[in-house]
């Protein structure tokens, strides 16, 4: 790989980091109330739970549960920072690599999408476990981007090898989240909204049904 292709992959990174900051930047200047902190830590340290038990399977993990709920529940802000804190935390005891830019991309827009449609997701089971079941592919795809720097030549034919390979561990993935959110949902949303009522008060509008 030469030095132009590897410049192009830092200044790819760079550009993903200061976009995650200045989305913070954003969030604090909103000034969130200590409570509203507090419970995003103790979200986080639920995903974390959620995956270290299961971290030598690839795919089969609770944390995309977890952040899901956080963004139906919580709003897609809160759904956001709680996607994109949690692999830097499970970074601690799994390792950090450049890796963990593109696990905080997937679970970032995880969460912030769950947010976004947060009103369709909580009518509809079968929507909710599609939701669940396509971003068990799409956080695949978003986290092989890491895989690229290291192939010898970066083609076509290459990049569909990559992907293909990931197939297996992106099924495990998007039948998990599905299953979860079938079986779990009412429980995990009925202790998520008495914590954000008692706790917090939600600024971001919440969907209208």
């Amino acid at each position: 790989m030469d030095y132009m292709t590897l410049g192009s992959w830092a200044i790819f990174f760079f550009v993903i980091i200061g976009l995650i900051f200045a989305f913070f930047r954003i969030f604090e200047k909103s000034k969130p109330q200590v409570e509203h902190l507090v419970l995003i830590a103790i979200l986080v340290a639920i995903s974390i739970v959620g995956t270290l038990p299961t971290a030598a399977v690839p795919g089969l993990q609770a944390a995309s549960f977890i952040i899901i709920m956080t963004g139906i529940v919580f709003g897609r802000e809160t759904g956001f920072i709680t996607g994109v804190l949690t692999p830097l935390v499970l970074g601690l005891f799994l390792g950090l690599g450049y890796w963990t830019i593109l696990q905080m991309v997937g679970w970032g827009l995880m969460g912030l999408t769950a947010g976004i449609f947060a009103a369709k997701l909580e009518e509809n089971t079968y929507i909710r476990a599609g939701f669940g079941f396509a971003w068990g592919f799409l956080y695949g795809w978003i986290t092989n981007i890491a895989m690229l720097p290291f192939l010898a030549t970066i083609n076509l034919t290459s990049i569909i090898g990559v992907y293909l390979a990931s197939i297996p561990f992106d099924l495990i993935h998007a039948i998990t989240n599905a299953v979860l959110l079938i079986l779990f949902f009412g429980l995990f949303e009925r202790i998520f909204k008495r914590a954000r009522d008692k706790y917090i008060t939600v600024k971001e509008a919440k969907p209208t049904h």
